[in-house]
């Protein structure tokens, strides 16, 4: 019989989409309010070869970039952090269309798994209407996309940015009784 126990806190990541980079500087400060300062951050690129998904609601050219964050987090607290991010998404429309989008996510040594409230067959659902999504896992060394990935995460510079989280998550757990 296996015993239950807590698992190691693991690093918050996001994923943000937004049109203006004030939108992008109070997004920012809005997070770091929440969870702590911003550890690391990706390049910025254009988002729209991915997909029209976004523009019609949020216009614009839109761009992406992802960040984590110095604190460690408990896992649990994924649905929580879902709906904070959506409160802030809210609070900085503008006539009902969203200015960013803040997608939430955990790196553990295993995986990235983002936050969303959409169900899907590859999609767990953890409570208070948010679904966990395995968006990649970590094998032979590097984070490996799936058949579900979005295509953004299934960039080499984007799984190597998580792949640099993932080292410094476990550099940081050195000694901690943690499987590396």
């Amino acid at each position: 019989m296996g015993r239950e126990r807590v698992p190691l806190p693991v690093r918050l990541v996001m994923g943000i989409l937004w049109t203006t980079d004030g939108d992008l500087r109070s997004a920012m400060r809005q997070t770091e309010e929440l969870f702590g300062p911003v550890a690391k951050k990706s390049p910025s690129v254009p988002f729209d070869p991915y997909t029209p998904y976004y523009g019609e609601e949020m216009g614009g050219e839109l761009k992406r970039c992802y960040w984590s964050f110095v604190e460690v987090v408990p896992q649990g607290v994924l649905p929580e952090i879902k709906l904070a991010t959506n409160r802030i998404e809210t609070d900085m429309a503008s006539e009902g269309r969203r200015r960013v989008n803040l997608d939430p996510g955990l790196v553990t040594l295993d995986a990235l798994v983002l936050a969303t409230t959409k169900p899907y067959y590859h999609r767990t659902y953890l409570g208070k209407g948010i679904y966990a999504d395995l968006t990649l896992v970590y094998r032979n060394g590097s984070f490996e996309a799936l058949p579900w990935t979005y295509p953004d995460y299934r960039e080499q510079w984007v799984r190597d940015f998580f792949l640099q989280v993932r080292s410094e998550l476990k550099r940081d757990r050195r000694g901690g009784g943690e499987r590396t």
